[in-house]
């Protein structure tokens, strides 16, 4: 190639040139070597985590992150939403013991990245005392964690895909990736001949039921929710599935309510966009716009604070609630211009059912016709039904300044003073000096709107909640376990009624952790607005002034524990004792006066032969 270039020796196949690689190193690529693709022998040998979030927008219960257990060896998925990351060992003893009791097999390695959320105190010990191995990621090396991180990015872009086609809030995302993991669990895959959900369960999963995300329906209401002349359905959305229920997650498009609904009519072929409305007129075209929403500002939230919020689990009813933006009185609902199928999708009902083919009805004799289009997705946008924008455009609170500034003010500040004003009356505590040897915890307020069936907001109300995360243990609070009833009990209770034809009534108590005597002494810095409503008394507004609490109050650590305390006490002193298998479970007398009372944190079911005795327990 060129003259004059001497001859050079061989480098040894060793050598490395530090030069080269302080400029030019690259990460090794990653081989699929066959000691690294061999896959896990059995279910539940391997399982990948990986945690997704913070997302931009919260779910209706306040989650914006996700966590994700796979199994090696089926591809099945699990998906739990949490509000912190801290979240995630809890959520894997969750999986843990629903996964090891449906299969009969023990975890044996989890792999992960190196996030602390992996790496913590408590989840190192856990593991070790499961037995479990701790596979970790090399940081910044994401790659070593594949299918965990595929798994998230698959979910997400199927959830983004049903959201935007659908024309659904983005803050139902949560409602979107559990139902794309509950489709990817029932479809085959690249690796697996049988679907996840076949090869975990042993059984083929059930497809008769499976609905278009989004798709618009009605609910049946039952009777003993409406009265004679009230429509028998509710117009809803599809949301998902509800595990271990027969029935779907719906969303009520007039109350902006989460259901779970057993009997519902779907319109899969029928969109958001052919729902339009006609008015009557010439016989001219003439498009009509969709009413405008405002877009509240960046700073305001579009969700409501709702009262005893937990945060996890689809499992349980999320409720949330929105305010209605009336459109043009003359404005009606008709249906779609193309013929669709209305089928009854009771998850009972024989599959092969015929569907029934209905044609557009004629709503009046003289209609004009009106332009089809789609309304945009946005965040702002609930629903469009019934001629109605549902927008979140009426906001609740977040601190107590806020609430005593705003234009509805005085509802807020007659809330707040009937919470503080019921508090005194419980004597929930009594006012001291500032004690020198202990820290008092602080406190804050919570605030929700309630509304009717038809959105109005018919009350205003308030929460004192104590910061119960500064507690320190062993000064302000020693036990915080407080048992439930067994599932098994439960159902043991419900088959002896059945059989013995015994009545069975269920209640729950208002408010019941705030009923039970606290041990400790716990102190608590004064409420906001009590000064103000204490003003003509003369120490209480001093600032060495705190709240030495008697009662228990929502948010301590130890509420739960002293409302079951304190409802053992009261059901043993009218004569019921506990179960030897069951301590949430009391029996009394026997015969026609036998009583049962089965405990659940404040909810009860109480069974006798006769009523009276229930209304004498209750």
């Amino acid at each position: 190639m060129a003259d004059g270039v001497p001859r050079i020796a061989d480098e040894p196949s060793d050598h490395v040139c530090a030069g080269c690689c302080m400029g030019k190193m690259r990460e090794d690529n990653f081989s699929r070597s066959p000691e690294k693709t061999v896959k896990s022998a059995g279910v539940l040998d391997l399982i990948h985590s990986d945690v997704m979030g913070p997302m931009q927008t919260k779910t209706p219960g306040g989650c914006t992150y996700a966590v994700t257990f796979i199994d090696d060896f089926s591809r099945h998925v699990t998906v739990y939403f949490m509000k912190k990351k801290a979240e995630v060992l809890e959520k894997f003893k969750m999986f843990k013991a629903d996964m090891e009791n449906a299969t009969g097999r023990k975890i044996k390695r989890l792999r992960s990245d190196n996030g602390g959320e992996y790496t913590g105190r408590l989840f190192k010990e856990y593991l070790s005392k499961q037995g479990i191995r701790h596979e970790k990621t090399v940081p910044y090396t994401p790659q070593q964690n594949g299918l965990g991180e595929r798994m998230n990015r698959s979910l997400v872009e199927m959830a983004r895909c049903m959201l935007y086609h659908e024309g659904i809030d983005k803050k139902w995302w949560a409602e979107a990736v559990n139902t794309s993991a509950w489709i990817i669990n029932r479809i085959p895959n690249t690796v697996t001949v049988k679907t996840p959900y076949e090869i975990v369960y042993q059984k083929k999963p059930q497809l008769k039921n499976l609905k278009v995300f989004g798709a618009l329906g009605y609910g049946h209401i039952p009777d003993e929710k409406r009265r004679k002349l009230d429509a028998k359905a509710f117009k809803c959305r599809f949301l998902g599935y509800e595990d271990g229920v027969k029935g779907y997650r719906v969303l009520n498009v007039e109350t902006g309510q989460v259901k779970i609904v057993r009997t519902v009519k779907f319109m899969e072929t029928t969109s958001t966009g052919d729902f339009m409305t006609e008015v009557e007129g010439d016989d001219k075209d003439e498009d009509v716009a969709a009413p405008h929403v405002t877009a509240p500002s960046r700073g305001q939230s579009q969700t409501l604070t709702i009262f005893n919020d937990e945060v996890v689990p689809l499992q349980h009813e999320v409720t949330t609630e929105t305010a209605i933006v009336p459109a043009p009185s003359h404005s009606m609902i008709t249906r779609s211009r193309t013929r669709h199928i209305e089928e009854t999708t009771d998850p009972e009902e024989a599959e092969g059912r015929k569907k029934q083919i209905v044609a557009p009805s004629a709503i009046g004799t003289k209609r004009q016709k009106v332009s089809q289009a789609r309304v945009k997705p946005s965040d702002e946008l609930l629903a469009i039904e019934g001629g109605q924008l549902m927008a979140a455009t009426e906001e609740v609170p977040k601190t107590y300044a806020e609430a005593t500034t705003r234009q509805d003010q005085d509802e807020w500040k007659k809330a707040i003073a009937s919470e503080l004003k019921s508090l005194i009356v419980n004597k929930t505590w009594k006012l001291v000096p500032k004690p020198a040897h202990q820290r008092p915890i602080g406190c804050r307020w919570v605030f929700a709107l309630k509304r009717d069936e038809k959105g109005q907001v018919v009350r205003y109300k308030a929460r004192l909640v104590a910061k119960g995360y500064s507690q320190r243990h062993g000064i302000d609070y020693e036990e915080t376990y407080s048992p439930v009833a067994y599932l098994n009990s439960i159902r043991a209770m419900l088959a002896k009624c059945s059989a013995e034809g015994m009545e069975i009534e269920q209640c729950d108590v208002d408010t019941a952790f705030l009923y039970g005597k606290l041990e400790e002494e716990i102190y608590m810095e004064l409420p906001e607005g009590l000064r103000e409503l204490l003003e003509l008394a003369e120490a209480e507004g001093e600032d060495d002034v705190v709240c030495m609490l008697l009662q228990s109050l929502y948010g301590l650590k130890q509420a739960s524990r002293v409302w079951n305390e304190t409802i053992d006490k009261h059901l043993k002193s009218m004569g019921f004792e506990p179960a030897d298998a069951d301590p949430c479970v009391y029996t009394r007398g026997e015969g026609d006066d036998e009583c049962i009372v089965c405990l659940y944190v404040d909810d009860m079911l109480i069974a006798s032969r006769q009523k009276a005795v229930i209304a004498t327990v209750k």
